[in-house]
């Protein structure tokens, strides 16, 4: 079985410890549900997913940080409590999304998928709000376990930006964390190539989760360009068709954007799990032995894979026929069989050259 790239459950309960268990292994909540993911697709591309956090041991805000904290602090007054959802934020929050570039859950309580008593996530606020009018102008979303923190939320008054509200917010729930004795802040993943998210970043000295090592390292010592798990399959099988095709070939490196289908589908755990693949063989668009790269093990894969026909109605077809055949393969796939792996380029290619 392949390593998941991607997984979800739907917790009944979750302990504070369990949460933070979550949390370092590169999990996050979504609505009701808590979910990893090492690869995204927008655009009709693929990005890299790298889950960061801010280790709080001997943690101090910058010099800039404590300014724009200072500068604040003088026309705003804020306060942290548990989470509250009424209309006020939610007229905040329709604000926000209205001015807001990409797409966004209708509500509050639809982004949380919290419209009770009954959630299992411990979530607490932080409200910002005009010492003058008493007006509200920003409002974050975190949710606590034992010794960690993830925040999960923040929306501001669009007019009022240059205040830097969100980052403003995040910095606020760092606060609480270190007063609370906290040892983690976890604001999310940042996307290489994809800067909406390095704001993150500037939160302080960062750690990314290593799929490879199963741990936190450096982001500093992080390449990108060679070990994001995206970049890494796009250079390691551009080698691969360009060794393969020197004998006379003509195979094509080509995009896969159900590799989260395992998602939708919880009673098949074989679904073919990356965004990128080289078909060799196969009829009427339809491979059924495909070249991959494993990100985390770096081996190359060579696998027959069958076309799930039926499954396959539970996507969109529109959307699907959007996506240009030459470049991308739409056949939901999974795995039938492994035929053969290894790190090793050559051998691999003199593997696939025997293929009958």
């Amino acid at each position: 079985m392949l390593f998941s790239y991607a997984d979800k459950n739907t917790p009944f309960t979750l302990s504070p410890e369990s949460l933070d268990w979550h949390l370092g292994k590169g999990w996050y909540r979504m609505g009701s549900t808590i979910f990893t993911t090492h690869f995204l697709f927008f655009k009709n591309r693929p990005y890299s997913a790298i889950w960061i956090r801010v280790d709080l041991k001997g943690f101090a805000f910058s010099k800039s940080q404590r300014k724009l904290m200072r500068k604040n602090a003088q026309l705003f007054d804020v306060r942290v409590a548990p989470r509250t959802i009424d209309e006020e934020r939610e007229d905040l929050y329709r604000r926000y999304a209205d001015d807001f570039d990409g797409r966004l859950s209708p509500t509050i309580a639809d982004s949380l998928e919290d419209y009770d008593n009954e959630v299992v996530f411990n979530t607490w606020e932080t409200t910002v709000r005009e010492k003058v009018s008493g007006q509200l102008v920003a409002c974050s979303y975190f949710d606590i376990g034992s010794e960690a923190a993830s925040s999960i939320l923040g929306i501001y008054d669009p007019k009022l930006r240059n205040f830097s509200l969100g980052y403003y917010t995040m910095l606020l729930e760092m606060e609480y964390c270190l007063a609370r004795g906290f040892r983690y802040y976890y604001p999310g993943y940042v996307v290489p190539g994809y800067h909406r998210f390095d704001y993150k970043l500037r939160l302080g000295d960062a750690q990314y989760y290593d799929v490879r090592e199963d741990a936190w390292l450096p982001y500093r010592e992080f390449d990108p360009k060679t070990e994001a798990p995206v970049e890494a399959q796009v250079r390691a099988l551009t080698d691969f068709v360009d060794a393969y095709n020197s004998f006379g070939k003509d195979v094509k490196l080509k995009v896969y954007p159900l590799f989260e289908a395992g998602l939708y589908d919880i009673w098949n755990d074989d679904y073919f799990p990356y965004p990128y693949l080289v078909p060799l063989t196969g009829k009427a668009g339809t491979p059924s032995v495909v070249v991959a790269f494993d990100p985390k093990t770096r081996n190359y894969i060579v696998m027959e894979c069958r076309h799930m026909v039926q499954t396959q109605l539970l996507f969109n077809a529109e959307y699907l026929q959007s996506f240009e055949a030459a470049n991308f393969v739409t056949d939901l796939l999974a795995v039938r069989m492994l035929l053969n792996q290894g790190r090793q380029l050559d051998s691999v290619v003199k593997f696939c050259l025997n293929l009958r």
